[in-house]
């Protein structure tokens, strides 16, 4: 029998910008491999469920505030993920660690390539202040100068160990603006003020990009179950 869509769960513990961009292709009719998508929070209250009610997404929350209950959280997962035929899962801004779960694919974007900044403790401020950390040596070794174009990669992957280095499903890159890279060289803008305004930029770009890596992930799932 052929198989047209599959069922696919969104984690998030916040505010749900990239779940928001998931739940808004899912009911624009973007992705026809999804059959189903359900929203996973890990807080009450979180804005991610605001944001899937508005999307009519079915949603539940599956609490976790310590790390100490992350193994007992990971189980109530799985028993969710199971009891509800779940192929796929997107981790969009979900802060604890996901354990694999045998047959389940998951999936998440890292605002920059996951080699060189990915791994155990680069996320948030951090990944985009290392990118531009990098920068500012290559400009200072007069390798590049301050007007040149620098980039950074978008990469939706397969989650895995080591953390970030799953396969990458998409990976695409992003402009950095000019006057961005001008006003940290000069001193205008501190790192963190500098990477503050990175990751809005990149967000926007994560927001385009994670919709697709979602269908490509699902495609996966369907070819491999031909």
């Amino acid at each position: 029998m052929e198989i047209t869509g599959i069922n696919a769960g969104i984690i998030a513990s916040g505010s749900g910008t990239d779940a928001n961009a998931v739940m808004s292709a899912y009911n624009m009719g973007f992705m026809p491999e999804i059959a189903d998508i359900r929203l996973i929070s890990t807080k009450i209250g979180a804005g991610c469920l605001a944001k899937a009610d508005l999307n009519k997404i079915k949603n539940i929350v599956i609490e976790c505030e310590t790390k100490q209950e992350v193994p007992g959280f990971n189980r109530r997962l799985d028993q969710y993920i199971k009891g509800n035929d779940i192929k796929l899962i997107i981790l969009a801004g979900c802060v604890w660690e996901i354990y694999p779960i045998e047959g389940i694919l998951m999936i998440n974007i890292h605002p920059a390539d996951t080699l060189k900044y990915g791994g155990r403790h680069m996320y948030g401020l951090k990944v985009h202040e290392r990118v531009l950390s990098d920068i500012i040596d290559i400009i200072y070794r007069e390798i590049k100068k301050p007007e040149d174009d620098f980039e950074t990669y978008v990469t939706v992957h397969e989650v895995g160990f080591p953390i970030d280095q799953g396969p990458v499903i998409m990976r695409a890159p992003v402009k950095i603006p000019n006057e961005l890279i001008k006003s940290l060289n000069s001193g205008t803008l501190n790192l963190k003020e500098a990477a503050e305004k990175l990751q809005k930029h990149v967000l926007e770009y994560e927001w385009i990009f994670l919709p697709a890596g979602v269908r490509a992930a699902a495609r996966k799932i369907i070819d491999q179950k031909k």
